[in-house]
């Protein structure tokens, strides 16, 4: 066989090969251990009400933690109170 055949050979056993790993790495992380099927009607209402919560909590401590920007001046790098 010619080198140009064999070339052909290699190259096509080593795109068949970096397929097989790609799709086997992303079948065991889409519907393997870690995969779940989507959320039931109850599940999504119970993790929407967590999300909203969370919210909440993040509003009520930004409310009390406002942020303090910087003094104008360029040197000075302290936060103004």
């Amino acid at each position: 066989m010619s080198n140009l055949s064999w070339f052909l050979i290699l190259f096509l056993t080593l795109t068949l090969a970096g397929s097989a790993a790609l799709f086997i790495v992303t079948n065991k992380y889409y519907w393997g251990e870690r995969g779940t099927p989507p959320a039931t009607g109850d599940e999504r209402r119970r993790l929407r009400e967590r999300e909203i919560a969370l919210r909440a909590k993040q509003f009520e401590k930004s409310s009390r933690n406002p942020i303090k920007p910087r003094k104008p001046s360029f040197w000075d790098n302290s936060k103004e109170d």
